[in-house]
């Protein structure tokens, strides 16, 4: 079922309603190519030099043959041993990086690449300080993302991020996901996400009275 829900959500992210047509695949200059390279590099004084300059972290630019933003990558770098990376994706939230949202090409089921949306809270794996991060700059914690990404962090036993997920307001029982936080820790047979999720108030079916 939690597969299911990520499958759920991974298509729910590539969708793009008319309005984000207008932004999806904006390229950038020179900065945002400049910007998209110091990423890589995991070069932090760079990337805060770039963002101070004006490069625009949601704008794409060429990486590798193919149109990445920089808050794309940094998105996908970002993990809980790799603290340049975390550093660099705070960085380009204080720049205003999209919440919701970052663009990139990806390979097409026709053939070639499209430009394509990945969801940046989904598409964290163990980066509670970039969590931490996401809601503090704003992001809804009772949105499905957000909801979403609780049960996602449950069943991989990301104690660390569940606990900012929690603490930022995200329901432990949520009403927008199929699954719950907690079946979600008793699948991966985690006791002491069990316990956490309990007192914090969670049920197995939140429904049932």
């Amino acid at each position: 079922m939690i597969r299911r829900l990520f499958a759920s959500a991974a298509l729910a992210a590539l969708a793009c309603t008319a309005c984000d047509q207008a932004e999806n695949g904006v390229r950038g200059g020179p900065l945002e190519a400049q910007l998209a390279a110091a990423t890589v590099a995991a070069d932090v004084t760079k990337v805060n030099q770039l963002l101070a300059s004006g490069a625009d972290p949601n704008r794409m630019a060429l990486v590798d043959g193919h149109y990445q933003s920089p808050w794309k990558l940094a998105i996908r770098k970002a993990r809980r041993d790799r603290p340049s990376y975390n550093e660099i994706a705070r960085a380009m939230l204080d720049a205003h990086a999209n919440l919701g949202v970052a663009f990139g090409e990806e390979p097409s089921r026709s053939g070639g690449y499209t430009v394509q949306v990945t969801t940046p809270i989904l598409a964290l794996g163990d980066a509670p300080d970039v969590h931490r991060a996401l809601m503090a700059a704003g992001l809804d914690p009772r949105s499905r993302n957000a909801e979403t990404a609780l049960v996602l962090a449950c069943e991989s036993r990301l104690h660390d991020v569940v606990h900012v997920l929690v603490e930022a307001g995200v329901p432990v029982n949520p009403t927008n996901v199929a699954s719950t936080p907690l079946l979600a820790a008793i699948g991966a047979r985690d006791v002491a996400l069990m316990t956490y999720l309990e007192d914090h108030g969670a049920r197995e079916n939140p429904t049932a009275r």
